[in-house]
């Protein structure tokens, strides 16, 4: 997207541009060159596949791929303690056509700057149900394409079927579409008040029960993309969820992947 003569990303409110931008949350510069040499990688967090962090001479640096992986890590992004300012490095082999900040380090950008107090991104599907959210939550496999496609062919608007943002705006849980969709296409990134919570499961029936304190925490930390790299930042997760928790009403839906399930929730 672009505005005036600066590039941007923006998601849920938090716009990371390059070049100068008065309203970015973080700006980056994009250099076509190979990163500065390492003196010294201190390990942050390694995924053993498609990223790592890891921290040198006081900067976090992110790479495209697992620090002891065969693949070759092909872009650096290295941001200031802050995570106001980055360099995004770009290696010789870069493919012109591809998006610099594309998978996976724009997912997981989005997940450091959301630990700094900005909320929570969350394996979800969400749906617009008469300009309310509801979010229903699952790990792979629970339903939320699935759930998706249910609503859609009913007519309402799917937001994003597997990545969903929760910030607070105004004493409020807000929900906000991504561009990271699972099997089901469909995606917007408008932002809708959350009415509801639902944990997905299949069954043989459709069937609803409340969830709330301790164990609707549980529930939510282990559906969302957490920090676990940072102490401060799983403290505030855990904080956020649990005042999610306390706001919005929460229930384990079981569900036959029917029409009817539209039925069943709206009556819930």
């Amino acid at each position: 997207m672009q505005e005036g003569t600066a590039s941007f990303l923006e998601i849920a409110g938090i716009r990371v541009s390059w070049f100068l931008d008065p309203h970015a949350d973080v700006t980056l510069n994009i250099r076509e060159e190979p990163p500065p040499p390492f003196l010294k990688k201190e390990p942050v967090f390694d995924s053993e596949q498609t990223w790592a962090l890891f921290r040198s001479e006081g900067k976090l640096v992110l790479q495209n791929a697992g620090l002891h992986t065969d693949l070759k890590p092909s872009r650096f992004l290295f941001l200031s303690p802050n995570l106001e300012s980055g360099d995004l490095y770009l290696g010789d082999d870069f493919p012109p056509d591809v998006d610099p900040l594309g998978y996976p380090l724009n997912q997981v950008l989005w997940i450091l700057l959301l630990s700094r107090r900005r909320g929570l991104l969350f394996h979800a599907c969400g749906i617009d149900h008469d300009g309310g959210g509801y979010l229903f939550l699952g790990h792979s496999g629970d339903g939320k394409s699935t759930t998706a496609k249910l609503w859609f062919d009913q007519g309402m608007s799917v937001l994003n079927d597997d990545r969903m943002i929760v910030r607070e705006r105004d004493g409020e849980f807000w929900m906000y579409g991504t561009p990271w969709h699972g099997d089901f296409k469909e995606h917007s990134s408008r932002g809708l008040p959350v009415r509801k919570l639902f944990f997905l499961n299949h069954g043989k029936k459709n069937s609803a029960r409340p969830k709330s304190g301790a164990e609707a925490v549980s529930m939510l930390l282990t559906r969302s993309f957490s920090p676990f790299w940072d102490h401060q930042g799983i403290a505030y997760t855990i904080e956020f969820c649990r005042r999610l928790a306390d706001q919005v009403p929460c229930y384990e839906l079981t569900f036959v992947p029917e029409a009817g399930m539209i039925h069943f929730v709206r009556n819930i």
